[in-house]
């Protein structure tokens, strides 16, 4: 697996914890943030490329987050193109613009925005280019955390211009998350998550809804395929499976929905699939490209 090439030197800036990130937006998840990109990122620059995203153009990347994406988009465009990065956690867009200024990136800026809110009044915060003359929007598990799609599906069509293309990565099934055999224990945690993240307004199976919201705004699917993987606990999508396990159960012990004593369960459980044979299975994640007409 290739490393991002923007991953060293990342983790420079202050950051602090942020209630407006379900997952936290504090240091340890912006570096586990980073590993997760470096994994999934061959996946991202074969789906633009297939988009047609590429120089010069005019591209979002919504629900930026600390902009590892961000980062390789802008160096995609060039500095003839422009991106902008927008996300409602400002520890990450600090995090972003100093990177984009530590590499000389003056095509990628960055916006504060809740897109799970509506835009205000006459605006869509979105002056650069106006409004019909982006080229493209990225977006990656981001609407599976929205309590609302509307304001950020009526930003993207808005946004772009016919021809333009929305790509999509989302979970279309997360209660696939699974270890085999055993797997007891990580089959309860997967189902707290999920309680977590629907209690927060969210949608972890947010993918089945899209298609027919995006058709009804005038988008055709160009393009869709699994990312579902099956693999052995070595293989990269297994160890950012492990990864997530290692970060997120304090979160929700801090939250109160997932007890000492289950983790315990747990930690005991993953420890026995790294001693035996296991097979790790991802989440049911889909792959979208959508065309404005």
């Amino acid at each position: 697996m290739s490393a991002h090439p923007h991953q060293s030197d990342t983790v420079q800036s202050d950051l602090h914890p942020s209630d407006s990130y379900v997952l936290g937006c504090d240091r340890e998840e912006l570096e586990r943030l980073g590993r997760q990109h470096a994994i999934w990122r061959d996946d991202c620059r074969r789906v633009w490329r297939q988009a047609g995203f590429g120089s010069g153009q005019r591209l979002l990347d919504l629900g930026c987050g600390p902009g590892f994406a961000s980062l390789d988009l802008a160096d995609l465009v060039g500095r003839h193109g422009l991106v902008l990065g927008i996300d409602s956690a400002a520890p990450y867009l600090q995090h972003l613009r100093e990177r984009a200024r530590h590499l000389d990136l003056p095509q990628l800026q960055a916006l504060q925005r809740d897109l799970g809110a509506p835009a205000p009044a006459g605006s869509m915060g979105l002056d650069h280019p106006a409004p019909g003359a982006w080229d493209g929007a990225w977006c990656r598990w981001l609407a599976m955390f929205l309590p609302q799609l509307d304001p950020l599906l009526d930003l993207v069509q808005q946004a772009l211009r016919p021809g333009g293309a929305l790509v999509l990565h989302e979970y279309v099934r997360w209660d696939t998350f699974s270890l085999h055999p055993q797997g007891a224990m990580l089959q309860r945690f997967v189902a707290c998550c999920i309680r977590h993240w629907r209690d927060h307004g969210g949608d972890p199976d947010v993918a089945s809804r899209l298609p027919a919201l995006l058709e009804r705004r005038g988008f055709r699917l160009a393009h869709g395929r699994s990312l579902m993987a099956c693999s052995a606990g070595t293989a990269p999508k297994a160890l950012w499976l492990q990864d997530f396990l290692a970060s997120y159960p304090s979160q929700l012990m801090a939250a109160g929905v997932w007890s000492p004593s289950e983790q315990e369960a747990l930690r005991s459980e993953l420890e026995q699939a790294q001693r035996h044979a296991s097979l790790w299975v991802t989440p049911a994640l889909v792959e979208m490209v959508w065309i404005r007409c």
